[in-house]
């Protein structure tokens, strides 16, 4: 620890060096971006107002699809490509520093620039206690609801517990239309573990998914579908535009889903009138309650040329205007502390029905091989949503997947 100490203060030293000597020189900086387009029409339009105050920095974007930014971002990083700034999900961020690939942010931040952030923000950019990226947008899953369809059921608020939702969902099941979507998306799953007290892999690498506790929440989850009151599909195939669709239409009255989803969400029929949606924590069940708090944070190459100037920029796509530009164009939950003071947002439904959420929400294990873990959780969930495999069954399976992932003997 004192040898990564004292490297991040020589980096810090080298680079106030070489600012002093270049901070009239015009520096030009690749910014690739996993966003969609109206998130990277926010992106260019901060960056556009950036330039203006920064004539000395031009930055180029590169608008990359999200599913492969990952392996483009590593191969291209070890290729010796130049990427400066990149657009990463939070729990790539341990696999990058684990690899060396980031810029320690530490180097180059200013005294007091990480407190105005929110606490779990800022810490899920960070590994081992080096803050490795600037979070630009937090994320957590809650229960969407169409208020209108679950009103005429006889209830006035969202479920609290699971079996009230097990409850509403059976009451606003009719032929025209069901309770709830269950995905097979094992990332949405992750509430329902949490529920019952399971888990799936901890921080210091225990893996609990086998756990009875892990088992009932799968029981329950199979259950909903065996009492009729979920999608009458016969499996899961485009299973999240089928699940966009049949909301906003008002054939599902119920959900597990994103603050980025609001915005389509809000297109549908159902939705004309935005305070038809409910917004609501995820029901607590006998273990607990939770939902995975996620999110984006931007970090820059380690093999940056420019990681004061790259630093500047993403402080200024993270900073408390910007966030709140991009809460009010997007209906993203904001990471800066003082977001949340501003009279639009405190009496947006939206962004607090979110933060509700936000305020309960779990972290994912911050390992190296954290974001991994879906690949084999996703086709042993849905074998077993579908009862092509037993509970049991699935969960082996996935343990023995996880073992071999972890390298654990």
């Amino acid at each position: 620890m004192k040898k990564r100490m004292l490297s991040i203060a020589l980096i810090a030293m080298l680079v106030l060096a070489g600012c002093t000597e270049q901070a009239d020189r015009p520096v030009t900086l690749t910014f690739w971006t996993t966003t969609q387009s109206a998130e990277t029409e926010f992106f260019a339009n901060r960056i556009a107002q950036f330039q203006q105050e920064h004539p000395n920095i031009k930055v180029e974007i590169a608008e990359v699809p999200f599913n492969s930014a990952t392996n483009q971002f590593k191969t291209a990083i070890l290729g010796n490509q130049t990427i400066d700034i990149f657009r990463a999900d939070n729990s790539w961020i341990p696999e990058y520093a684990d690899l060396g690939i980031l810029y320690p942010l530490t180097a180059v931040a200013g005294t007091g620039d990480l407190e105005s952030y929110i606490d779990s923000a800022i810490r899920s950019a960070q590994y081992q206690g080096i803050q490795y990226g600037l979070p630009t947008v937090m994320e957590a899953p809650a229960l969407l609801y169409n208020k209108r369809l679950l009103k005429e059921a006889g209830f006035e608020q969202a479920p609290q517990t699971m079996e009230e939702m097990l409850a509403a969902a059976k009451a606003v099941t009719s032929k025209d239309r069901y309770g709830l979507f269950l995905t097979d998306d094992s990332y949405f799953a992750l509430p329902y573990l949490w529920a019952f007290g399971g888990g799936t892999m901890t921080d210091d690498r225990q893996i609990e998914i086998a756990s009875d506790n892990s088992r009932q929440a799968f029981e329950f989850m199979i259950s909903l579908r065996q009492k009729g009151v979920t999608q009458p599909y016969p499996d899961f195939s485009d299973g999240y535009n089928n699940m966009m669709r049949d909301f906003k239409d008002g054939k599902a009255a119920m959900i597990i889903n994103g603050p980025w989803a609001v915005s389509d969400i809000l297109s549908g029929t159902e939705f004309q009138n935005p305070d038809n949606l409910g917004i609501a924590p995820v029901p607590k069940g006998p273990g607990g309650q939770g939902s995975p708090v996620g999110g984006h944070s931007l970090v820059v190459s380690k093999y940056s040329e420019h990681p004061q100037e790259s630093y500047e920029l993403i402080r200024y796509l993270t900073n408390t205007e910007s966030q709140l530009i991009q809460s009010q164009m997007l209906k993203t939950l904001p990471t800066q502390k003082s977001a949340y003071e501003d009279a639009v947002l405190a009496t947006d439904p939206i962004i607090q029905g979110f933060k509700a959420q936000l305020d309960a929400a779990k972290a994912r294990p911050a390992i190296p091989e954290g974001a991994q873990m879906f690949t084999d959780f996703t086709p042993n969930l849905s074998a077993m949503l579908l009862e092509l495999q037993t509970v049991d069954e699935g969960v082996r399976k996935i343990e023995d997947s996880w073992k071999k992932l972890l390298k654990i003997n």
